[in-house]
C-alpha cells in the first residue's frame, strides 16, 4: 500500500475504513439474502390451504368412482393438476402435457423449498385412497418473483445503515481534532497565547498531528512577536521620559534668557512637550493594563456619586453650548469596580464626548440594572460613528478622520484604555449608534 502513504496517514485510514465498509456491506448482503431465501421460498400458507382443499375434493370424487366427473373437475381448476396412481398414470383418462410428464421426475412435497428463480415445480399431495394429487405450482405465485426488488431493497438498506454508522464514526474521529483546533483558534484570537493543541489532538493521524504542531509553533511565534512589540513600546516610552524631562528643563531655563517677543514660541514648544508627555503616560498605562500587571482592587462603589463628582469637575471643559444631563436616581445600585480605573474610564468617555460630539452636544449619563449587571450609559447627540468602524474604536492608536478628526486632539488610546480597564474589572463595554443620532457607550459592571 505504498501509494497510500504511511499507516498513520489520512489516506491509508480512509482506504482502510472504506474497505471495511465495502466488506461488511457484501457480507451482510449475502447473509440477508440467505435468510430471505430460507424464510420466503416456501409454498405460501394460503396456497397450501387451497391445495389441501383440492386434495379433499379429489378424494371424494375418487370414492364416488365417476372418472368423467373427475376429469371435468380437473379441467375446471385454475391449477394444472392430475390425480395419478402408483405408476404415475392419470386415473381420469385426461391427456397429460409431455413437459408436465417430464417434470414428474422432479416431483416435490408440499413443504418443499423453492429455488431463488421463478419456475413452475410440480407438487404431489398423497391422498388417503393411495393416489397422488400432482399440481403444477403457478409462476405468478412463486415467492421468488419479487426477489429482485427484495435484494435491491436489502442492498440499499444495508448500504445506508453501514454508511451512516461509519460516516458518524468517521466524522467524530476527524471532527474531534478539528473542533479542538477551532476552539484553540478562537482562544488565540481572544489573546490566549497559552493554548496548545498538539497533546490534545495527538498523533493518531499524521496530517492532523502535523497541523496541530504547526498551530502550536504559530502560537509561540505570535506570542513572541506580541511580547516583543509590547516590550518595545514600553521600553521606548520609558526611554522617552529622560529626554523629555531634559527638554522641559531646557525650556524653563531658556525662558529666563529670551526676550519677551520670543515667549509665544516657547509657549508652543511647552505645549508640544506636554502633549508628548501625555502620550508617553497613556502608552505606559495602556501597556500596564494590557500586560495584566495592574494590581486591581475591586470594591463596592456607588456609580451615581462618582458620576456627580466627575460632572462637577468637568463642567469647565464644556465648550460653547454643550451641557451634561444626568439620570442618576438609582442610588441603591452598587457596582464592583476599582476606584482609580473607574475614574479613568468615565473621564475618558466624557472627555471624548466633549471633544467630538459637537458644539451644541447634549451629553447624558444614566445608571440602571441590566439583567444582573450595573449599567452606566454615556451618550451624546453628535454625528456618531460609521457602523463599519464601531468595532475598531477600542483598538489602540485608532483615530477616525471623519466627524472625530485629528484636530480635536487625542492619540487613539483613550478607548483602548477603557476596554482594557473594563476587562480587568471583569466588566464589558459596548459601543453603538443611537437611532436618533449620536454615540452610546454602555459600561457593564458586576453587581456588588
Amino acid at each position: 500500500m505504498f501509494f497510500l502513504g504511511d499507516r498513520d496517514g489520512l489516506a491509508f485510514r480512509l482506504f482502510s475504513y472504506f474497505a471495511v465498509i465495502l466488506s461488511l456491506i457484501m457480507i451482510l448482503q449475502n447473509i440477508a439474502e440467505v435468510a430471505l431465501v430460507k424464510t420466503l421460498l416456501h409454498v405460501p400458507k394460503k396456497i397450501q390451504a387451497e391445495m389441501l382443499e383440492l386434495a379433499d375434493q379429489a378424494e371424494v370424487m375418487i370414492r364416488e368412482g365417476d372418472m368423467d366427473e373427475l376429469a371435468d373437475w380437473e379441467r375446471g381448476q385454475h391449477y394444472y393438476l392430475f390425480v395419478l396412481d402408483k405408476e404415475r398414470h392419470t386415473i381420469s383418462g385426461r391427456q397429460m402435457h409431455p413437459h408436465f410428464e417430464f417434470k414428474l421426475n422432479f416431483i416435490r412435497d408440499l413443504d418443499t423449498t423453492f429455488e431463488n428463480q421463478v419456475n413452475q415445480p410440480v407438487i404431489a399431495i398423497p391422498l388417503s385412497t393411495g393416489h397422488d394429487l400432482v399440481i403444477q405450482f403457478p409462476h405468478e405465485y412463486h415467492p421468488a418473483r419479487y426477489f429482485p426488488y427484495y435484494f435491491m431493497l436489502i442492498q440499499v438498506v444495508i448500504a445506508i445503515l453501514i454508511l451512516s454508522v461509519f460516516s458518524l464514526l468517521l466524522a467524530r474521529y476527524l471532527q474531534r481534532p478539528l473542533n479542538k483546533l477551532q476552539d484553540a483558534s478562537y482562544r488565540l484570537a481572544e489573546g490566549d497565547f497559552s493554548v496548545r493543541v498538539s497533546h490534545e489532538v495527538g498523533d493518531s493521524v499524521t496530517e492532523l498531528g502535523r497541523l496541530a504542531n504547526s498551530f502550536d509553533h504559530m502560537t509561540q511565534r505570535i506570542h513572541g512577536l506580541a511580547e516583543k512589540q509590547k516590550r518595545l513600546i514600553r521600553d521606548v516610552s520609558h526611554e522617552l521620559r529622560t529626554p523629555l524631562a531634559r527638554h522641559n528643563l531646557a525650556l524653563h531655563l531658556l525662558r529666563r534668557r529670551l526676550p519677551e517677543e520670543s515667549q509665544p514660541l516657547l509657549d508652543r514648544l511647552e505645549r508640544e512637550s506636554d502633549e508628548m508627555n501625555e502620550l508617553v503616560t497613556e502608552i505606559l498605562e495602556y501597556s500596564q493594563l494590557e500586560n495584566a500587571s495592574y494590581s486591581v482592587n475591586l470594591v463596592p462603589i456607588q456609580l451615581e456619586t462618582v458620576c456627580h463628582h466627575l460632572i462637577l469637575e468637568m463642567q469647565g471643559n464644556l465648550i460653547h453650548e454643550q451641557v451634561f444631563e444626568c439620570d442618576l436616581n438609582n442610588s441603591a445600585l452598587m457596582a464592583m469596580a476599582d476606584n482609580r480605573l473607574l475614574l479613568r474610564v468615565i473621564k475618558n468617555l466624557l472627555g471624548n464626548a466633549v471633544k467630538y460630539a459637537g458644539r451644541q452636544a447634549v451629553i447624558s449619563l444614566s445608571v440602571c440594572n441590566a439583567n444582573g449587571w450595573v449599567q452606566l450609559v454615556i451618550e451624546d447627540n453628535g454625528a456618531g460613528i460609521p457602523e463599519q468602524h464601531l468595532n475598531q474604536i477600542f483598538d489602540p492608536f485608532t483615530r477616525l478622520e471623519m466627524a472625530r478628526d485629528k484636530q480635536s486632539g487625542g492619540y487613539g488610546l483613550g478607548l483602548a484604555i477603557v476596554k482594557e480597564s473594563m476587562s480587568i474589572m471583569k466588566g464589558h463595554v459596548v459601543a453603538s449608534n443611537r437611532a436618533e443620532g449620536g454615540l452610546r457607550i454602555c459600561l457593564l459592571f458586576p453587581m456588588a
